[in-house]
């Protein structure tokens, strides 16, 4: 079973095929009609752009090959008018894809257009205006040192430039995309695999695919390409993910990994958020309504599905009021979701406490999975040696019973079977805080 997001529908394959049909025929249309367009004009626009390419002021340009020069004539003109359809390709883009992509993915897809589209541009303008005229002036110098007669083929520095600048399309968008993605949490050194296969794959099919005249050239590129995108990006290629940014591995009972996530859901200010200062081995993303807010649900997704999340954790409820779609949605991507239901436990007192913090911290501390039981006592011990003028409460009884009590300020509540609190009243008797079972 697939994941299923608010904004998705459910609808058959070919029904999605159809309507990615229909939105490339119309960008492939609008791509036509500006091609045509700029075959109109495109004379003009290589005559200056070879003005500025030419190093030399008359006679060392000419055209050995008219052919070629039809097809750079329509090469340009394709270009510009792929460019210029680019706004149209982006808005049917986001309308087939919007309906799938989480909240991190959308916000990645705008600022990679915007972004990849404004780096585009200054490079293209660089490399034309400043880079190969620098270039081919070094190397007319060059010619006139050594007394050889310049002839330099019009088309050939066309077609040169054409294809360095489309290795820059190629880069820039690559680059754009990897920067971005680490700017939005979505690159980092156990997501870079994933990204560096796709993107460099990419890259090395575009390149070597449309420039295969160029040989050597092309690889040359290629090469320089992959290792310019791996440089700008390297800084989040290697960086750790910034949700356990501190965060020691939690390992189970049983010696496994497992990556777990405390959901600190205030249940629309009915409850308490976690208390500033709160030590918690999990990592904790705040929220406001996890039941009622999809843009929130989504959230917890893309991190269930970006950190490949084993358990989520729940801090105000017990999980069960929250919506069916989101729970099957956690169950198909293999997450298990509980909750600590600590507004419950928050409507056992009238009277604030002093000891919010350590009590929290056993509300975690008293979870059994993945922690064993057996080691329970030890981490209560290790939490409470340092603690004073506290009176711990160990409720054994069912949930039901505990029903309508209320705690002083001074109190700390915490539910455990009776083996185990007698075991953690053992281990607490030396303590300076009073240890009562219920």
């Amino acid at each position: 079973m697939s994941l299923q997001l608010e904004l998705d529908q459910e609808r058959q394959i070919q029904e999605h095929l159809n309507e990615l049909t229909s939105r490339t025929t119309y960008v492939f249309v609008f791509a036509t009609v500006f091609t045509i367009g700029w075959l109109s004009q495109i004379d003009q626009i290589l005559d200056v752009l070879l003005r500025r390419l030419n190093p030399c002021e008359e006679g060392c340009l000419n055209l050995f090959d008219p052919a070629r020069w039809s097809a750079v004539r329509w090469m340009s003109s394709a270009i510009l008018g792929v460019a210029t359809a680019a706004p149209f390709a982006f808005y049917h883009g986001w309308k087939f894809a919007r309906p799938g992509l989480l909240p991190t993915e959308q916000r990645w897809v705008k600022a990679w257009f915007f972004g990849g589209s404004i780096t585009l541009v200054l490079a293209v303008l660089t490399t034309l205006g400043v880079v190969f005229p620098f270039l081919f002036e070094s190397g007319h110098q060059t010619h006139e040192s050594m007394q050889l007669g310049a002839r330099y083929d019009a088309v050939h520095m066309l077609s040169m430039a054409v294809a360095v600048v489309w290795a820059q399309v190629i880069v820039a968008c690559a680059l754009s995309a990897m920067v971005l993605a680490g700017c939005f949490g979505m690159l980092n050194r156990t997501t870079a695999d994933w990204w560096r296969l796709r993107v460099y794959g990419i890259v090395l099919l575009l390149l070597l695919a449309s420039l295969p005249e160029y040989g050597g050239f092309a690889l040359i590129l290629t090469v320089c390409s992959i290792g310019l995108i791996e440089r700008g990006s390297r800084r989040w290629l290697h960086a750790e993910p910034p949700l356990f940014s501190g965060k020691k591995p939690i390992m189970d009972a049983e010696g496994g990994v497992r990556n777990m996530l405390l959901v600190d859901c205030t249940c629309n200010g009915a409850g308490n958020s976690i208390p500033r200062g709160a030590q918690t081995p999990l990592a904790v993303q705040s929220v406001t309504n996890l039941c009622h807010s999809v843009n929130e649900q989504e959230s917890v997704l893309e991190k269930i599905l970006r950190h490949r999340l084993t358990d989520v954790l729940i801090s105000g409820c017990s999980s069960d009021p929250l919506p069916g779609e989101f729970k099957q949605n956690c169950r198909t991507l293999g997450c298990k979701l509980r909750g600590m239901n600590m507004l419950e436990h928050q409507s056992y007192r009238t009277l604030p406490s002093p000891f919010e913090i350590t009590e929290f911290e056993l509300k975690v501390l008293s979870i059994e999975d993945p922690w064993s039981k057996q080691s329970m006592p030890d981490r209560i011990y290790e939490s409470m040696k340092e603690k004073s003028g506290i009176e711990l409460l160990i409720d054994t009884r069912n949930r039901e019973d505990t029903w309508g009590m209320q705690l002083e300020p001074q109190q700390i509540l915490i539910h455990l079977d009776p083996f185990t609190g007698n075991q953690v009243i053992d281990r607490l008797e030396n303590l300076p805080i009073a240890t009562k079972l219920l």
